[in-house]
């Protein structure tokens, strides 16, 4: 038998939103809305890197907690789970990081590998070109290779001699 004089909580169900400054977290409940603030502004629109950003993590789970039913409460082992969640996704992100690092380090040795060898490729405007590498310039998008006068990426090389 209930009680009809016992509250009732309002059920909330997280959901992911897209602000006009990336994607953040927010609380949909029975009674309304209440949008979280943006984890950070540059952020992807990938949900689970966001839970690695700042307090979003936290932010939703202390929503969850508040806005649980106090007649069935999360039980423990769900908490933890969540928790070991959380710490996978960091885990994984930190060596997502590490492992790009790791892979723009290589291209730069590898195109220092090249100085005084003959390679042909691209340039910039597609047109082929063959000559000794006299220098390796590292810019933003990795690492490029002065051929004669022409500036030639990495990803382009066709061939090394």
């Amino acid at each position: 038998m209930s009680n009809p004089i016992a509250p009732t909580a309002p059920t909330v169900t997280p959901t992911w939103t897209a602000a006009a400054a990336g994607t953040s977290p927010s609380s949909t409940s029975g009674a309304g809305s209440t949008s979280g603030s943006s984890a950070n502004a540059t952020a992807s629109s990938n949900p689970l890197a966001q839970l690695t950003q700042g307090n979003t993590f936290l932010n939703l789970l202390v929503a969850q907690l508040t806005h649980q039913n106090p007649t069935n409460p999360m039980s423990p082992s769900s908490l933890m789970a969540q928790t070991a969640q959380l710490t996978q996704v960091e885990s994984l992100t930190a060596l997502s990081s590490s492992q790009s690092k790791m892979v723009s380090e290589l291209n730069t040795l590898t195109a220092t590998g090249m100085i005084g060898k003959q390679v042909t490729g691209t340039d910039s405007s597609g047109a082929a070109v063959t000559g000794v590498v006299s220098s390796v310039k590292v810019g933003p998008t990795g690492p490029s290779l002065l051929v004669g006068t022409s500036a030639v990426a990495l990803s382009s090389v066709t061939s090394v001699k």
